[in-house]
């Protein structure tokens, strides 16, 4: 279970659209002409009819472009405003953009139209456009509104802008406290963790696993677990997974974090509890079996072991698998059984201690000749050589081939550890 430096948040769509009411605004700000065609268009937007309500808007900038004299009339950037508003809804994205920057070239400050052209950059995905906007939004807007901070670091978080995310939501934090929703936060433990900065995200994630509810609640309750783990923080990470496991008997995930905790602790037999009760609870992944089938076997309990061995085999199996359940054979005095699973270990062409096992075992049934061949093979393919050549000369030895026995103890003398046992050997031949 290793730590996780990322975690997948799901943002929701920001259903935001920013309509302001020409009341709002100076009768100098916006001619009656204006006022008057405005009010049409959305009476006719609040009825869904967007299509009819940007062509009232349009009829009207195009009149205003034919009668040049009353031009202030027509060109306003409340008109240039609603009827990007009337594009948006209809999901003409690049329109409305054009309408808006209209709007704002001539009125810099007006927030609502940086709000809605970020709205239309987020709709297009192009989230480092939402974010610059809606910071925008938040700078020109005379009422600083904190959730502005945080649509920005939401487009940012989405663009892979980590940095500049965590910029904005840090100066979220700090000029807008008492603001933070729970929500929020878990795009700030997205940002601090992105940044490779988890001991600060850790407060948040922590707060996270005890004020959510349900699958959200044990989603954070498994990265607090990680976190903790991933920290090197064994003891609050042990003292966490037993609380859990207090509170939830039945769930199985924290069964096998504890479990990873013992693993990492070095503390095998705990472990191997923590494993087995997660299997009761629910049935083990090949992985999982694998560790306890291994963990058995460390713990000195090989037919324990075989058995989850043999579950694995059942599905397939490679040379190491083979070699680890002839391993268990040996243990409970089975020497012919592990010979047969070091024969199919080999047919796979892997793990070369298997040539040298299966010397072993040869030589322990007495079948000398086959023993030397297989002690031959395996110092010939430089698996423990001195070694092999040692044992191939005593197996040939008392197959009574005594020159091949010879020629073996010569080789296995040019090796440091097995000069002195196979002189010796010559020397009694």
């Amino acid at each position: 279970m290793p730590g996780q430096r990322y975690i997948a948040i799901f943002f929701m769509l920001l259903g935001l659209l920013v309509s302001v009411p020409t009341y709002g605004y100076r009768v100098d700000d916006i001619p009656l002409h204006a006022r008057v065609v405005i009010y049409r268009a959305q009476e006719l937007m609040k009825r869904g009819r967007f299509t009819e309500a940007a062509r009232v808007l349009e009829r009207f900038q195009r009149k205003g472009r034919l009668t040049a004299r009353n031009s202030r009339e027509y060109r306003n950037y409340m008109v240039d405003f609603v009827l990007g508003n009337c594009y948006l809804k209809a999901g003409r994205y690049v329109d409305a953009i054009d309408q808006y920057r209209l709007a704002l070239a001539a009125r810099p400050e007006f927030d609502p139209a940086w709000m809605n052209l970020g709205k239309c950059y987020y709709d297009m995905k192009a989230y480092p456009e939402a974010g610059r906007a809606f910071l925008k939004g938040y700078k020109t807007a005379e009422k600083k509104r904190p959730e502005r901070l945080y649509y920005a670091a939401i487009c940012f978080l989405n663009a892979g802008e980590d940095k500049k995310a965590l910029e904005v939501l840090e100066r979220l934090m700090r000029l807008h406290p008492s603001a933070i929703k729970l929500e929020w936060k878990e795009a700030i433990v997205q940002a601090y963790l992105a940044c490779n900065r988890p001991r600060e995200a850790l407060p948040f994630i922590e707060e996270l696993s005890e004020e959510t509810t349900g699958k959200r609640q044990k989603q954070w309750q498994k990265i607090r677990l990680q976190e903790y783990i991933s920290l090197g923080m064994e003891d609050r990470a042990l003292r966490y997974a037993n609380q859990l496991i207090q509170e939830y008997p039945l769930e199985p995930e924290w069964w096998k974090g504890l479990a990873y905790i013992y693993l990492r602790k070095n503390q095998y037999r705990p472990a191997l509890v923590a494993l087995t009760v997660k299997g009761l609870i629910r049935p083990l992944m090949p992985q999982e079996t694998r560790i306890v089938a291994d963990l058995n076997m460390s713990l000195g309990i090989p037919v324990q072991a075989l058995r989850f061995y043999r579950k694995i085999a059942s599905k397939g199996f490679d040379s190491d698998l083979a070699y680890r359940i002839a391993q268990g054979y040996i243990r409970i005095h089975q020497p012919k059984d592990a010979l047969k699973w070091v024969e199919k270990g080999l047919l796979k062409r892997g793990d070369p201690k298997l040539m040298l096992l299966k010397g072993d075992l040869l030589y322990g049934l007495a079948r000398y000749r086959e023993a030397a061949d297989a002690f031959e093979a395996a110092a010939r393919k430089g698996i423990d050589p001195g070694r092999s050549w040692l044992m191939a000369g005593y197996a040939a030895w008392n197959a009574r081939e005594t020159v091949r026995s010879r020629q073996a103890f010569i080789r296995a003398a040019r090796y440091p550890e097995q000069r002195h046992t196979a002189e010796r050997a010559l020397h009694q031949m």
